[in-house]
């Protein structure tokens, strides 16, 4: 019990630190001329870029640290410095929703890269819920959300490989003398998610409860690859807060089904 309690908390402290809705780090160092400009939309992008890039590329991440990515959008001036850019690798599935706003002021040289292409998004979240209070004073707030797709697709290590490999691929027609150079690096970012994703399977199949508490549906790719269910906080969007007697319930479902007694 013990083993399994502490593999949840594991799991949930991970899965918080891999959201990309948090805090993130920026990337600063200005480009050189040997190396092409790519520009990603937030820390996720970052971080599998410059895993496939490597020192081939430099990269540049737009939301600064400590910021919510999912209501950021650029200043003009940023947008002015994207014209340094050769190519902008985006999350889409509605994650970068100032992209369409400003995509007029983006430079026609800029490549727009979409990492999700040839992903079945989800559509809104599902939540194994706590009482019928939640699900009506959510449902007005969350209608408009249940035919959006769910952008966290990276939450899921097959998911975020996918995505790895939209990028290589993004790289490689960017710079094709490098190709086999960011092939090989998608190969080493391919051991590493598989040996992630089975010890997930691993980690999580001895557990009696599939509950998990989050603070938003951020977690349905993953929920659905390791059969999970989310008991949310808030819904799919981040914005939506919960009313003392709400987190009251959510306090007693915790206590009640997910906590050793």
């Amino acid at each position: 019990m013990k083993k399994g309690y502490l593999f949840f908390l594991l799991l949930c402290l991970v899965a918080l630190l891999l959201t990309g809705c948090g805090e993130e780090r920026l990337a600063t160092g200005g480009a050189t001329i040997e190396k092409k400009v790519v520009y990603t939309t937030f820390f996720p992008l970052y971080d599998f870029t410059k895993k496939i890039g490597g020192e081939k590329i430099e990269v540049v991440n737009m939301v600064p640290a400590g910021v919510e990515p999912h209501d950021w959008e650029p200043s003009p001036q940023l947008i002015g410095s994207l014209s340094e850019a050769e190519m902008l690798i985006s999350n889409g599935l509605g994650m970068e929703t100032w992209l369409d706003k400003v995509s007029s002021s983006i430079s026609a040289s800029v490549v727009v890269v979409n990492a999700s292409t040839g992903i079945e998004p989800l559509k809104g979240a599902k939540d194994h819920g706590y009482g019928k209070e939640k699900q009506d004073d959510y449902a007005a707030e969350e209608e408009k959300y249940d035919e959006m797709p769910d952008p966290h697709v990276w939450l899921d290590p097959l998911l975020a490989l996918q995505q790895a490999r939209n990028i290589a691929t993004a790289l490689s027609s960017l710079d094709p003398a490098n190709a086999t150079y960011y092939f090989n690096n998608l190969a080493v970012f391919q051991e590493q998610a598989e040996a992630l994703d089975q010890a997930f399977q691993d980690g999580l199949s001895g557990l009696a409860r599939r509950e998990i508490i989050v603070t938003h549906l951020a977690f349905a790719y993953l929920a659905k690859r390791y059969n999970l269910e989310q008991v949310s906080i808030s819904g799919l969007s981040p914005y939506i807060e919960p009313s003392p007697a709400q987190m009251k319930d959510i306090q007693d479902f915790g206590r009640n089904f997910l906590l050793p007694h």
